[in-house]
This record gives C-alpha cells, sequence and structure tokens, in this order.
C-alpha cells in the first residue's frame, strides 16, 4: 500500500507541473469543460489535471458541488463515482454516473456487455472468453515543444472500456490521460 501511494503522490507532483505547464501555454477554464469532451479524450493530459483536481475542491466553479455532482458511496477503493443532475449522452448510450480511478474519467453505462460498444469505438477486448471486458484505443501520443523555455509537454491519452467488478451489471468507458513535463534537452 506505501508503494501505491507514494507512486501516486510522485504522479500527482508531476501532473501539477504538467498543470502549471498548461496554464501558462494555453488559456483553460475548469467550469467550461464539455464532460463529454474529457470521456472522448478531447482534450490534453494538462487540462485534464486541471479539471480533476477542481472537481474535488468545493469552492471551484469547475468543482462537483458547482456543477451540480452528487458524490456516491465509493464502488471500491480505488473509484469515486458522481451522479450527475441530468442524463449525459455520450458514445451513443445515456448515462447519469461518472467515476474516476487514477487519471482516468469514464461514464457508467447500463450496459452488462461491452462487446459491441467495443467494436463500434475500435477497442479490442484483452480478456475475450473470460466474461469480462477490458481493452483500449490510443488516441493521442503527442508532443508539444514550449519554443520560449525548451520544456516539452508529452501528452498520451487513450480511450478505454471495462465492465469492472467495482460497477456489477455496467460497462465504463471513458479516458485515460497521462502528461509528462519534459526538461530541455
Amino acid at each position: 500500500m506505501r508503494i501505491k501511494s507514494m507512486a501516486a503522490l510522485a504522479v500527482l507532483a508531476s501532473c501539477s507541473v504538467a498543470t502549471a505547464h498548461a496554464a501558462e501555454t494555453a488559456s483553460f477554464d475548469p467550469a467550461t469543460v464539455d464532460i463529454a469532451d474529457i470521456l472522448a479524450c478531447k482534450i490534453d493530459g494538462g487540462h485534464y489535471v486541471g479539471f480533476s483536481m477542481s472537481v474535488s475542491d468545493d469552492d471551484s466553479p469547475g468543482g462537483a458541488k458547482a456543477r451540480g455532482w452528487v458524490r456516491l458511496p465509493p464502488p471500491s477503493p480505488i473509484f469515486s463515482a458522481y451522479r450527475l443532475p441530468k442524463p449525459l449522452n455520450v458514445f451513443g448510450q445515456t448515462t447519469s454516473t461518472v467515476a474516476f480511478k487514477g487519471s482516468a474519467m469514464m461514464a457508467v453505462l447500463d450496459l452488462p456487455d461491452a462487446t459491441a460498444l467495443g467494436a463500434a469505438q475500435g477497442v479490442t477486448n484483452v480478456l475475450a472468453g473470460t466474461g469480462r471486458f477490458m481493452g483500449e484505443r490510443l488516441v493521442d501520443d503527442s508532443t508539444r515543444l514550449d519554443p520560449e523555455s525548451g520544456f516539452r509537454f508529452k501528452n498520451r491519452s487513450s480511450l478505454k472500456i471495462t465492465n469492472h467488478p467495482a460497477f456489477p451489471g455496467k460497462t465504463l468507458i471513458g479516458c485515460e490521460y497521462d502528461g509528462q513535463l519534459q526538461p530541455p534537452a
């Protein structure tokens, strides 16, 4: 458990630097981000970190409270989940629940079998034949250079689909973001 905590702190520290870099290079307001864009991997990793940090801040205009989200009892130690104030249409499905796990945000769909959704999204099930679905499709793997500082921001995002045991009878679909600030060469 201690190793997981230390790893989480290291990720948070690198993400904080990435968030600062993203704020310098582009104007970003977590209160105006479109949740469907986050779930579909349409924002960069630095902006996602800024958004995800604002969700847990009750005083943030982009926070869960300001958005009218209601925190649900944790379905497991690795997930946090929220009920949305109105249904959200994503990937041809409707949901009222989103979940966070690490650097991923996922829609929780009333869909016990993710096979058709995976096929429609170009995501292969790496657990085929097990009764579970888990897969991902790389959406972005890019690096931006800040010409003034020489720092680079490496962004990697992937669309993930799973039917995790923490959400029985449900399918989770969303984006995992990984952003890294790289010092000048």
